[in-house]
Order: C-alpha cells, then structure tokens, then sequence
C-alpha cells in the first residue's frame, strides 16, 4: 500500500509544521510520495527531513501563469458547468465567484499534469498498485487527487482533511469555496480536525454527513514542563503568525492596563504585523517587559517551553480551526486563555484547564482573566496546570492520534481496493 500526500509546501519552507510530527506515524505504508504544492520559491532554499527513505519529494512550484493551459481546460469540463448552475441556483454567482472558479479548476488541472508525470517517472501508477491518495487540505487539493484517481488510480481511497481556512466559506474574502457538493460525493472521507467542523460541514452539505468524520490532531511528549516559582513576574506566552485574525495586538491592549505586578509576555511568531505590535509593545507600562523574538522552529520552541516556566498561554483568535499552539502549551502543563472560536471550546474547558472567553472579547475583559489567573491561590493554580497536562494526554497525544489516523488510513485503503477487486 503506498500513501499519495497531498501538501502545502512540507517539507520545504516553514509551512504545515504539524504535518512534520503526523509523517512520522506512517509506517504501515510502503511508500509515501509527498507532493508539495503551492511551492513558492523563497521555500525551496529549505527542506525539513523526512523520517525515512520511504519518503519521496515531488515539488509543485506555484506559478500563476503556468495555470492559464489549465484554465482553458476547464471550458471543456462538465464540473465548471455544474458548478456555475449550482452558484446560480443558490443565487450566490458572482464575476469575483466565477474567476474563483475558473482559477480553482486551472490550477487543478496543471499541478495534477505535474503530479502525474512525476508519479509515472517513479513507476507509482503501474496497473494493481494499491493507493491511498490524502490531502492534507480540504480546498483545491481534494480535486487534484480526484483528478489522479480517475486517470491513474481508479481503485484508490481518497480522502481529506479539512481544518480552518480550507474549511470555512466565510473565511474567503468571496465567501466561497468551490466544488464543495462535488467533492463530498467523491470522496471517501473528510476528515475534520474538531467536532466544530464537522457540524459545519454537516449543517451545510446534510446529504453527505456519513462521509464526515473527526480524527483530532496531536503534538509530541516533551515532558510536564517545569513548573513556575513564586518569585519574578507573571509570566505570559503566546504563539501564532502575526495576522489580523490572531489578534495579538488584542494581548498588548489588555497588558497595559496591568500596572500593579511584574509581568513578562513572550510572543513566538512574525508576521506582516510585527511592526504595529512592537509599536504597542513599547507603550507598555514599565512594568510590562515583552520579548518579540519572531519566529523560531517547532523544535526550539519547544525547547524554549521545557526550559523556561510560563504561568499562562493566551489566545486571542478572531477564528480558528482548532489551535495546535494550545495543544504544545498544555503538554506543558501550562494553563490557556482562549477566545470560543472554530474548535476551541474543545480543547479550552473554563475551571478545569483555563479559561474560555467570547469571540468578541475587550481589551479590559482580556486583562481581567489574565489577572484572575496571577491572582490564583497557588493550590488552585496547581490543579489547573496538572489538569491541563492530563487533558492533552487524554485527547491531543501525538503518539495515539496519528498512529491510529495512520492505521485507519491504511486499512481504508485496503477496503476500497479489496472492495475494487
């Protein structure tokens, strides 16, 4: 049985970090090929290593007008024309919708003509090959690997996994997401990575719902974390891209308020606006220090957890899928506060591991729980770190998840082709 990845970048560049600890749970599968798509060149400089030489790279670089053959393509496709009739029945076609479309489908056929002559040079798609095809998202990537199962893989499982972005329409500027009927009736499975999504997806498409499942993500054992003193300050920590949806600007709001106590708030990550943070970082009371160290890889961040203590991990997402930096903070032990967005209220529970606050939290409401926390008798606090470990442990544990996605993979596989046979 041999695993067809379809990916974001991974295993080069910066991307799909939590890709990287998921790869080291296929074992069950003879070979993985890993195509990565949407390949940027500023990504190329640098590749992660891959577990093992099972593993085989196929770069996809992204190139706008590499997809124009493709577009033309699509005039002659039967799916561009469901599509549009669908849109137009839901009174939702648009110019901005159909040139979404258009780009979709393009872009589809030209990095499935790539895909596919790479996987002839590798002798994949001899006649019996038995094959998973996976994409790790839940947009354009899904009809690509139904583009390869239809020309090359007919007996092949196809699968996908939906997150945030890839998943929820109202995240696109358009509000759109094509193709999404069609590939529910194709698929063999969608993947969600939090009971939110597949109510999402369930509300929406009722049709396909036994096609829906939820297989949680996972971060690896770096052991409890060390535990903070009760001498120096309050210490907060963070990790996200610095966007407009991760609202960090919202933590340094609330932190200027706290005048009263020592407090130091390390934020992991960059992003277009590290400018305007640092500009409400230097604002801060005296008795705030902030670090801004940008980004730094999932190893040494980790690493950075096991050796320093925080006393609270704060999240304050406009929107999420479910949040993998919470996962890393509470393998720690370390309590969060998060806003009740996407998945979140799955993994944040209020009184037992942190605390969970409205989409549409202040400033003011945001300093009042971080305070709240550095105001807790230390008993208390005790318990909430302790409870915070064991729900990772119990829901979130890399070596349970993906081992057992992994199997489930496989022997999905397996039906199909016995089933095909």
């Amino acid at each position: 049985m041999k695993l067809i990845l379809l990916a974001n970048g991974f295993p080069y560049g910066p991307w799909e970090p939590f890709l990287e600890t998921e790869t080291k749970y296929y074992q069950g599968f003879e070979d993985v090929y890993v195509c990565a798509m949407q390949l940027r060149r500023e990504h190329m400089g640098s590749c992660r290593p891959l577990p093992s030489d099972r593993f085989h790279v196929c770069p996809v670089p992204f190139s706008l007008p590499a997809c124009i053959p493709g577009c033309l393509r699509a005039l002659f496709s039967r799916d561009l024309y469901g599509e549009l009739a669908r849109l137009a029945r839901e009174h939702r076609l648009s110019l901005t919708r159909m040139a979404w479309l258009f780009f979709y489908l393009g872009r589809s056929f030209h990095e499935a003509a790539l895909i596919g002559r790479y996987l002839r040079k590798q002798g994949v798609t001899q006649p019996g090959e038995r094959v998973v095809l996976y994409s790790y998202r839940f947009d354009y990537q899904p009809y690509v690997a139904l583009l390869l199962k239809k020309k090359y893989f007919p007996d092949a499982a196809v699968i996908a996994r939906g997150h945030r972005y890839d998943l929820y329409e109202q995240e696109r500027g358009c509000g759109y997401i094509p193709m999404r009927p069609a590939l529910l009736a194709r698929l063999d499975k969608v993947v969600l990575i939090a009971q939110d999504g597949r109510r999402y997806l369930a509300e929406r498409y009722p049709a396909w719902r036994d096609k829906l499942t939820v297989s949680l993500l996972g971060t690896e054992d770096h052991g409890p974390g060390p535990a903070p003193d009760g001498d120096g300050p309050f210490r907060l920590v963070s990790c996200s891209a610095l966007t407009g949806n991760k609202r960090v600007a919202l933590i340094a709001q609330a932190l200027a308020g706290v005048t009263d106590r020592p407090v130091l708030w390390t934020h992991y990550g960059d992003g277009p606006l590290m400018g305007e943070l640092r500009a409400l970082c230097e604002k801060l009371p005296a008795n705030v220090h902030w670090e801004l160290p940008g980004h730094i890889g999932n190893a040494d961040l980790m690493a950075e957890y096991a050796r320093r203590p925080a006393h609270l991990f704060v999240n304050a997402s406009s929107s999420e899928g479910i949040p993998v930096s919470i996962m890393e903070a509470m393998s720690f032990s370390i309590p969060c506060i998060a806003t009740d967005v996407g998945g979140t209220r799955e993994i944040v529970r209020t009184g037992e591991n942190g605390t969970l606050l409205p989409a549409d939290v202040t400033a003011q409401a945001l300093r009042q729980a971080i305070v709240s926390f550095a105001d807790m008798p230390p008993e208390k606090y005790a318990a909430c770190r302790t409870r915070a470990r064991a729900f990772w442990q119990e829901h979130y544990c890399a070596e349970k998840n993906y081992a057992a996605f992994a199997a489930w993979l496989r022997q999905l596989g397996e039906e199909r082709a016995d089933a095909s046979s």
